[in-house]
């Protein structure tokens, strides 16, 4: 079964026992319904720990004197008994805000609570509300911002005669204590508002879901505001601007919104779910128009509605009218102050329209001669106010000084350049900004007790980037980049190269390689950044030859003599392609000999040293050159009879001798 199935069969349940027994349950916007005013005399059990009107009273009077600075109780009306001389009760609004006795032009909010007598537990949530915000301004940001920004107006107890009675004689009263005509007492203040008041009959006061009846618990009252309670809460109502209100009531666990009295849609409708939801979502309750529940007409939140353009909200709280303090009460206290924050909050916007501040902080800035420039894109869907932009800031905890905005860069990017400050200073600050329907938004969202800073520190210096010397290579050579002669004076954390070279390339650390496969000039950068995050660059041309020149090999040097022909060997010599010209070069006799060809000859008739340059040459023109020495001699070379005929000689006279030796040795024998 269904959360929503669930609770709509307890409360059909809960209807069925406002029937059959006199402790009426449900008393929310609806009520219940047909129970009569006879109940038994008694009064709650003991361990109920819940707060008298005295004590209500006695409560924020106190408030008031310990906190006067943010919180003023004001005398909105009185009760029926007291314009009868019966008894002194008032009815009390609590006003919270800075300023508080002024009327500023700041977003205003209602929260009510106990209009119908046994409803317990919802003073209790109001109590604790001004609690909270009394006693956190200045502690918790968020409270502090909404007190700074907001007037918001606490009506603890709308029906103080009935929760008296309630508390000391009858706990299931329900109305006020009105004398009627009949003998029967109490006026249902939820059926005593006037309608919907949008035109349509059947939101009317006194329509659905009331009773004409004086005896009734929804009796709605001889005419619309009949009583002296709900012209309070009108009177309230008519003097301000509220743009939210909540009606605090139990039980049942819901949160409802306009209409009550039909399924129709309200024309806000979209609005109003929305912010419903999201209170729901905050509580843990049931979201719903409040006619899903059952129908109504003459209560309050129809006729803020209808009547005065306020997005009200009726919470039915808790599960049961009278639930232990201790626990359960303070559970349903707890729950609900969520969405009753966030309610005041969004009293700036009700309408949720896109409203952005986007600013990146950073907790250090280095020091800087030309001050500091601060910036934030702001947008908003029905356009920014750029005459109403503002940035608050202060230096070392000093008084807030204010500089406007400009438009710095693009449609969106608004900004200000603060004066240089020492090192170690701290400087906070903050955006205030304004759309054109006049809706403020910070950032921080609730500054000035939130905010941006940062602290001023030293300026490291920028390490140098050194790519190395330019580099001329060949396509498909290894090339070696170098950046090792970079430095810094705390050491580089990394080298990064980027290029272009059939789309972008990035290379790592000092001395990467690289194969360029295409020729041309490529502009290589290498970015080096060390440990402070500081950067320089350089960069480093390599360029590419799209053909690689021959290789020139002249042979091995040679020792001539004079007229001896010499032969040149240029036959080592090595092109990728090949070598189309092997042209030879040396001084001859003061004139340039040219020899052509792989190995030509040359017969040299005068001695010295020859440096013969071989100059080799490829077909698309690229060239190489080596050298060769020719050490020619001028000693003539001996003919072949002048040097074996001695030679023989010597051999037979070395021959004879050892024969004639061997014979001597055999004669002695």
């Amino acid at each position: 079964m269904t959360k929503r199935v669930a609770t709509i069969v307890a409360s059909c349940f809960l209807l069925i026992l406002t029937i059959l027994s006199p402790a009426t349950a449900t008393d929310s916007l609806a009520g219940g319904q047909g129970a009569t005013e006879e109940k038994p005399n008694q009064g709650p059990p003991v361990y109920y720990d819940y707060h008298n009107y005295s004590q209500i009273r006695d409560h924020i009077f106190a408030i008031q004197a310990q906190h006067s600075d943010i919180a003023l109780v004001y005398d909105i009306g009185d009760s029926w008994e007291k314009k009868q001389g019966i008894s002194d009760r008032d009815i009390l609004a609590v006003k919270i805000s800075d300023n508080v006795s002024s009327d500023e032009d700041e977003p205003e909010v209602l929260i009510v609570a106990l209009t119908h007598a046994r409803e317990w537990s919802t003073s209790e949530i109001a109590l604790e509300l001004v609690d909270n915000l009394t006693d956190e301004y200045q502690n918790d940001s968020r409270l502090s911002w909404l007190v700074d920004n907001r007037e918001i107006w606490i009506v603890p107890v709308v029906n103080p005669d009935g929760l008296d009675y309630s508390l000391t004689t009858d706990e299931w009263w329900r109305k006020n204590r009105r004398l009627n005509y009949d003998g029967s007492h109490g006026v249902d203040l939820n059926r005593n508002y006037n309608g919907s008041m949008n035109g349509d009959p059947d939101g009317e006061w006194g329509g659905a879901g009331s009773s004409h009846d004086p005896s009734s618990e929804i009796y709605c009252g001889m005419y619309a505001f009949s009583e002296p309670e709900t012209q309070a809460i009108r009177d309230l109502t008519k003097a301000h601007d509220f743009e939210i209100a909540i009606d605090f009531h139990s039980y049942s666990n819901w949160v409802m919104w306009p209409w009550g009295y039909t399924y129709e849609f309200p024309p806000d409708n979209a609005d109003l779910v929305r912010i419903g939801t999201e209170f729901a979502n905050l509580n843990g309750y049931y979201p719903a128009q409040s006619s899903e529940l059952y129908f109504t007409t003459g209560d309050s939140i129809d006729w803020m509605y209808g009547g005065e353009d306020v997005y009200a909200f009726c919470f039915e709280v808790g599960s049961e009218f009278h639930p232990d303090l201790d626990d359960e009460v303070w559970g349903i206290i707890l729950e609900n102050l969520p969405p009753s924050f966030y309610g005041i909050e969004i009293a700036g916007d009700r309408e949720g329209k896109a409203f952005d501040i986007v600013h990146t902080a950073s907790s250090t800035r280095y020091y800087s001669e030309t001050g500091y420039e601060i910036s934030a894109d702001i947008t908003a869907e029905r356009g920014v106010n750029a005459s109403d932009l503002a940035l608050y800031s202060r230096l070392n905890g000093a008084a807030w000084v204010m500089s406007p905005l400009v438009l710095s860069s693009g449609n969106d990017t608004y900004g200000v350049t603060l004066p240089p400050c020492p090192v170690g200073s701290l400087v906070e600050y903050f955006f205030v900004a304004h759309d054109m329907s006049g809706v403020e938004l910070m950032s921080p969202t609730y500054a000035p007790y939130e905010v941006h800073s940062f602290t001023v520190v030293e300026n490291p210096e920028a390490p140098v980037a050194d790519a190395g010397d330019d580099i001329q290579v060949y396509v498909g050579s290894n090339v070696t980049l170098n950046g090792t002669g970079s430095s810094d004076d705390k050491g580089i954390e990394s080298y990064v190269w980027s290029f272009i070279d059939d789309g972008s390339q990035t290379l790592f650390g000092p001395t990467p390689y690289y194969v360029f496969d295409n020729a041309g000039t490529f502009a290589v950068t290498l970015n080096v950044t060390d440990h402070d995050g500081l950067y320089s660059t350089d960069v480093v041309l390599v360029t590419v030859l799209d053909d690689q020149p021959p290789v020139a090999d002249a042979g091995l040097d040679q020792i001539a003599l004079l007229g001896q022909e010499v032969y040149f060997d240029g036959s080592g010599s090595t092109d990728n392609d090949c070598v189309a010209n092997y042209t030879w070069k040396f001084l001859y006799e003061s004139s340039v000999v040219t020899l052509y060809g792989i190995s030509p000859a040359f017969t040299f008739s005068v001695a010295g040293t020859y440096v013969v340059t071989l100059n080799a040459t490829d077909p698309s023109g690229n060239s190489a050159e080596d050298a060769v020495t020719i050490e020619v001699s001028d000693t003539p070379i001996p003919e072949f009879s002048d040097v074996i005929v001695p030679a023989l000689a010597l051999v037979a006279i070395v021959m004879l001798i050892r024969r004639r030796l061997r014979t001597r040795a055999r004669n002695d024998d």
